[in-house]
């Protein structure tokens, strides 16, 4: 599997369905839905996505898995018991494993009354908690880093966003023998996180989800990175 740019893994992450929503309506995003395009809004978190009209509702278990990585980091992920940190918000798929491509992609809201009360509210420790999630989220057995976790803004909110690939390792300790990408992202909004993860044996559709978008409140769509690290 050739090496997928830091750009296409990031933007991909952002394409996500309403399944599973409880708070979704009409987008109020300024402008016209990009064609192949639709849109999910949370009243509730005052948040908007765009996101590939291809992708189709599925079971949300691979996003809460996803973000308990996160959170407790691969080593702990079986010790961790369901709670409220995690709440699945969008999940969505194409294709199944073992079927040719596949996809599956969501996005979770992560509480931050979850982490001490102080790491929300100065730059560096938003910062240094967002990178270590993300590369949380994206360690895993039998899994490489395609980049270091990066930092960015998003409409003034810290975010960042790593991936990784190669073949994960399965509860039997043994590899899947199936090449597949992970990336994760998060953003911390307003004394909560927003994470997005993707999951993927396919580079080409990591690339085709470019150009999806998130607004938080009204505006226009930004992009989930302005710029590309190869």
């Amino acid at each position: 599997m050739r090496r997928i740019s830091f750009l296409a893994a990031l933007m991909a992450i952002a394409a996500v369905s309403p399944n599973h929503a409880q708070n979704s309506g009409p987008a109020n995003s300024g402008g016209a839905v990009p064609p192949g395009y639709q849109v999910y809004t949370n009243a509730e978190l005052h948040l908007t996505l765009t996101y590939s009209a291809e992708l189709t509702g599925v079971d949300g278990a691979f996003a809460t898995t996803a973000a308990r990585r996160m959170i407790y980091g691969d080593e702990q992920l079986d010790a961790a018991r369901e709670d409220a940190c995690v709440k699945v918000l969008l999940a969505v798929g194409k294709g199944s494993e073992g079927k040719g491509s596949w996809a599956r992609v969501g996005a979770v809201e992560i509480r931050g009354e979850c982490f001490p009360p102080k790491v929300l509210q100065k730059r560096k420790d938003t910062q240094m908690l967002l990178r270590n999630l993300v590369r949380q989220g994206t360690t895993l057995m039998g899994m490489m880093p395609l980049e270091q976790p990066g930092g960015y803004q998003i409409e003034g909110h810290w975010a960042s966003f790593g991936a990784a690939q190669g073949e994960p390792v399965t509860k039997s300790d043994i590899q899947s023998g199936e090449a597949q990408l992970i990336g994760v992202g998060a953003i911390a909004v307003q004394g909560w996180i927003l994470g997005w993860v993707v999951e993927t044996n396919d580079a080409a559709m990591f690339n085709q989800l470019l150009g999806s978008g998130v607004v938080f409140g009204t505006g226009t769509p930004q992009r989930l990175f302005g710029g590309g690290v190869q």
